[in-house]
């Protein structure tokens, strides 16, 4: 009798459930999450959802599709649990998709912000983190967004699309940041966002009932860092040079010179890039290789013959240029700046610990500006499209 009563009170205490639950309706689901520095505080924005917005079943019509809520302190968690102030549930980060950092905040540094939240439980590793160029992270998060009703959606979706199909963009997440942050060599690069028009159109209704919305984001160049500081931003040219040369190009386009203000079109396909370091008379050395292909998409000079073999050969050297001088240009930037935002020290650590170990210290101030770089490109056009020489005038 005894052993059946002790199985009986195991079987209850396995069903008591999770005792950590919270059900949906005491939550504030999170989305995006801007941090700015203002006046010697951090001032951090939540935008959360408006489930009765997003619902087909319980649509009205007369709110957002999300609501911003703020809070500001002396540090991250004191700003985050003053929204308590304002917002009717607690706030939960398990469904973050965007981080938005302001630039003068990144440029104060990004390690507290980082630790911060890599420190929340509730948060996933995933959610992709960016640099608002020009403007304050509040700003980002408060537009009315075209397509896509969740600003925060919208934004992850265009920076993961960018990114695979245009160049000058990088989807850095969580887990990424804290492993370029822990590095000795290398910099955290982070794709930069800015607001085209006016913020205080973007934040109303009206923004969406145009064709062309007056205020609107736009992902635009690339945040380099020194430690955990923003110390310059990269054009959309060393942007493309910095995609190529750590291996993050999957398709761009690139247009190469056929006539006055003319260009043919070419789209590739496929980029792979190897950084592989030397040591030379005690100075360390690095060859980058990058070997891509692509196609014509594109032929606005009728004069162009890409039926000719020696017509592509040209065609292909001048695409090879292209990218020649992305990348030199991305190097030479990125030593202006004294930020190894390409992890050369790091590859230098795996091939050479010895030699590393004698320089990591002077690194960044010392041996990184004065880097010996040599470029191996190969580029191979694959197709010219199914018509080859249009028959077009």
């Amino acid at each position: 009798m005894l052993y059946k009563f002790a199985i009986s009170m195991l079987c209850l205490l396995m069903l008591t459930g999770c005792w950590s639950r919270r059900e949906l309706n005491e939550l504030l689901i999170v989305l995006g999450v801007g941090v700015d520095w203002e006046d010697g505080r951090y001032l951090v924005s939540f935008q959360v959802v408006n489930p009765s917005e997003i619902s087909n079943q319980q649509k009205r019509g007369d709110r957002p599709p999300s609501t911003l809520f703020q809070g500001r302190g002396k540090t991250l968690f004191e700003a985050a649990r003053a929204v308590t102030a304002e917002a009717p549930r607690k706030v939960y980060a398990g469904h973050l998709q965007i981080y938005v950092i302001g630039e003068e905040a990144a440029r104060r540094g990004i390690n507290e912000i980082i630790d911060n939240v890599a420190r929340d439980n509730e948060a996933r590793m995933d959610f992709n983190i960016i640099v608002a160029k020009g403007t304050k992270a509040e700003n980002v998060l408060k537009l009315y967004t075209p397509v896509e009703k969740l600003p925060s959606y919208s934004m992850q979706q265009s920076l993961q699309t960018s990114e695979k199909n245009w160049a000058p963009t990088i989807a850095v997440t969580l887990d990424e940041a804290i492993s370029k942050l822990s590095s000795q060599g290398s910099e955290i690069a982070l794709t930069g966002i800015r607001v085209i028009g006016s913020p205080a159109i973007g934040e109303t209704k009206q923004n969406v009932e145009k064709f062309l919305p007056p205020s609107r984001f736009r992902y635009s160049g690339i945040a380099a860092f020194r430690e955990d500081k923003l110390i310059g931003w990269l054009n959309e040219k060393e942007s493309r040079g910095y995609t190529d040369i750590t291996n993050n190009l999957d398709s761009t386009s690139i247009a190469v010179p056929c006539g006055e203000q003319r260009y043919l079109g070419v789209e590739v396909t496929s980029s792979d890039s190897k950084i592989k370091t030397k040591v030379v008379s005690g100075n360390p050395e690095v060859e980058v290789s990058i070997r891509t292909e692509g196609n014509i998409v594109e032929r606005t000079c009728t004069d162009v013959d890409l039926s000719d073999p020696a017509t592509i050969k040209k065609l292909e050297g001048q695409t090879k240029q292209a990218i020649l001088d992305n990348v030199v240009a991305a190097v030479q930037r990125a030593k202006e700046l004294k930020s190894d935002i390409f992890g050369f020290g790091t590859q230098m650590e795996k091939e050479h610990p010895a030699y590393w170990n004698q320089v990591k210290d002077q690194w960044r101030e010392e041996y990184f500006p004065q880097l010996k770089v040599t470029y191996k490109i190969k580029m191979f056009i694959r197709d010219t499209g199914t018509i080859e020489n249009s028959t077009i005038r």
